[in-house]
């Protein structure tokens, strides 16, 4: 056995096939990464209520108010775009990492029909919300060219309408 393994090394010699231990390993490319770009990810994703612009009168207290009319209902984002991230990639990253379907507006024509009791004493009015759905936009960049260390560059919270019919009726008030 010692024979052959003498014998195949001296072959290899002979032949000019000697290959260094090192080079059967692929040198370690050195990551480089790139410190002046911003990059941006969504976190904290979670259902809300947003008002809508739909109000009934106001009422003094003990009674039912009613609100009662064919009117459109209207929501909009609270993107004001200021954070250097699209609305659509916003929204399409919703989609994808939460499956909501959302919007940077939302309207709908309908009857409305929705009663509540007044407090004795209190003023209060029907106020329409719908649901929506908030995430914070986080910017940040690599701060080491090696890919280490990172940090925040600015987080935005953002709410989007989302494209469905839930909606929410609330007594609003001033004492």
């Amino acid at each position: 056995m010692r024979l052959r393994r003498g014998i195949a090394a001296g072959v290899l010699i002979a032949t000019g096939l000697v290959v260094p231990a090192a080079a059967n390993a692929a040198p370690a490319a050195a990551k480089k990464c790139d410190t002046k770009a911003v990059y941006w990810y969504e976190r904290g994703g979670h259902e809300v209520y947003v008002g809508t612009n739909l109000y009934s009168d106001w009422m003094e207290g003990p009674g039912r108010i009613t609100y009662q009319k064919t009117a459109t209902s209207e929501s909009n984002s609270s993107w004001s775009g200021d954070l250097g991230v699209s609305i659509p990639l916003v929204i399409a990253e919703i989609q994808n990492k939460y499956s909501k379907t959302v919007g940077k507006s939302h309207a709908v024509t309908d009857s409305w029909s929705y009663t509540a009791e007044v407090p004795s004493g209190k003023v209060r009015r029907l106020h329409q919300l719908k649901q929506s759905w908030r995430v914070q936009v986080v910017r940040w960049k690599y701060t080491t060219s090696d890919c280490k260390k990172t940090k925040e560059v600015s987080n935005k919270t953002a709410t989007f309408p989302t494209k469905n019919r839930d909606y929410m009726w609330i007594l609003v008030g001033r004492e």
